[in-house]
């Protein structure tokens, strides 16, 4: 489709890119190993071949640029409205409000993947074992009891390491939200204080890590997304491949960077990652919504209780706007180079040298 064709049909350039931005976010949040078949050892493209594309340069302007906006803009709301607490404004008298969220979303999904069979965790992590189904069993029971969860916790480690097992920890670890969250229920047994702050922060940190592994996985692999986007070519709207799944991958990490480090923006922005989510299971069906579910109660878990007190190692306590942006945009930089980092490191440590 031309650019005189994206015209007819959409009527005006204002719209055109409207609905690009609207659906793009959806695009990023798809997690394309659900649906196509793909080999995990392949060579990831080399980073100058995806760096030395003409736009790549640009978007990451864009990138650093929206974090900076969106931490000034951030910061002076909570300057000047303090900082907006959900437990503390709606649900002052149930203060175990995320952790119910938690077991019940737990619970759900375990007697999901339960009845669908077959499954380890997710839909493409496939296993015949026969005590796959009763570990995943005695997960959706044992959060039913509070005394229980670290069974519950233990459980969901275990299903992890037997997926680390089968198919390496290089292709799990974009599944890393599920050790966030055994982690998370093991520490609520524990009644101090101490261990019971370490739960947010490394549920919100394993849930980020994951999607910024996927942002990257898009940059490394985009030969992987081209079956998916014949198969939903609307999807693109008349752009390059390559060009729309850098974009998409700018944007998911761009999104998800701002998710852990933002301030009281973090509630909007958790809010809008949902919902495009949510939307995703429109456009790609039951496996996307399955697969997706826990990362949905995890994001509202954070849409609930707002920043926790990693984000106060970027910003300013004060809510100083500008001092606050250029860390966390200089903290931006540094965190994809690391990613970047650790994701070609760890492929080439274990399946061997790449191609340029």
């Amino acid at each position: 489709m031309n650019a005189r064709n994206n015209k007819k049909v959409l009527g005006s350039l204002p719209t055109f890119v409207g609905l690009f931005l609207l659906i793009l976010p959806v695009f990023a949040h798809a997690h394309i190993k659900w649906f196509v078949e793909f080999d995990i050892t392949d060579p990831p493209r080399s980073v100058m071949d995806w760096i030395d594309q003409p736009y790549v340069i640009g978007l990451f302007i864009l990138s650093i640029a929206g974090v900076v906006l969106a931490c000034i803009m951030d910061s002076f709301w909570c300057k000047t409205f303090g900082k907006f607490d959900l437990i503390s404004s709606f649900f002052a008298h149930h203060e175990d409000v995320s952790l119910n969220i938690a077991r019940i979303g737990t619970g759900i999904f375990f007697v999901g993947i339960w009845l669908v069979g077959g499954v380890i965790l997710t839909p493409e992590l496939l296993s015949d074992s026969w005590f796959i189904p009763y570990i995943q069993l005695i997960i959706a029971i044992a959060v039913l009891f509070s005394r229980t969860l670290i069974i519950a916790g233990m459980g969901i480690l275990a299903l992890y390491g037997y997926a680390v097992y089968q198919y390496g920890i290089f292709h799990v670890l974009d599944y890393l939200t599920f050790v966030g969250l055994a982690i998370y229920l093991i520490l609520t047994a524990f009644k101090t204080s101490q261990l019971e702050s370490y739960r947010l922060p490394i549920l919100y940190g394993s849930l980020v890590f994951a999607f910024l592994w996927s942002a990257i996985e898009k940059l490394a692999f985009p030969y992987w997304f081209y079956p998916f986007i014949e198969r939903y070519p609307f999807l693109t709207m008349g752009f390059d491949n390559d060009f729309f799944i850098t974009s998409a991958a700018f944007v998911e990490f761009t999104l998800f960077f701002l998710l852990l480090m933002g301030n009281n923006g973090i509630i909007v922005i958790a809010l809008l990652t949902n919902l495009l989510i949510t939307t995703g299971n429109i456009y790609f069906g039951k496996i996307d919504a399955i697969g997706h579910f826990p990362v949905n109660f995890v994001l509202l878990i954070m849409l609930i209780n707002g920043p926790v007190p990693m984000k106060s190692l970027f910003f300013d306590h004060r809510c100083k706007p500008y001092s606050s942006a250029v860390t966390v945009g200089l903290v931006f930089v540094i965190t994809m180079v690391i990613i970047i980092a650790l994701y070609y490191g760890l492929h080439w440590l274990l399946y061997g040298m790449s191609k340029a």
